[in-house]
């Protein structure tokens, strides 16, 4: 079956290191929960022509990084949080972009 969605929607890139920037403008996911014993599937996409954005999985209480990915993919925390995700923009002078994201638990063979 296909996995079910835990969170999605549009923020822009992590280019300025706050969730909030001076402009009012939220650049990382409001906070989720996930649980250890289970297996997320992380989408992205950004609105920049020459854009790559990777994203950062981080514990919402300490702000550390607990999870990282290039491309698309699975996740299967160690434990059980609430964590929010950031994208980093990659390419040099780039940033400032929009990104639709998707977190669904993993599909189910």
């Amino acid at each position: 079956t296909a996995g079910k969605t835990i969170v999605s929607g549009k923020v822009l890139d992590y280019a300025v290191p706050h969730c909030l920037d001076d402009d009012g403008n939220m650049r990382c996911t409001k906070p989720f929960p996930v649980k250890s014993d289970a297996c997320y599937r992380i989408e992205w996409k950004s609105g920049g022509l020459l854009s790559h954005t990777t994203v950062e999985v981080r514990d919402a209480g300490s702000n550390e990084i607990v999870f990282y990915r290039d491309t698309d993919g699975e996740w299967e925390p160690v434990k059980g949080e609430l964590v929010y995700l950031d994208f980093k923009p990659k390419v040099r002078k780039t940033g400032n972009d929009t990104v639709e994201y998707t977190v669904k638990t993993c599909d189910k063979n």
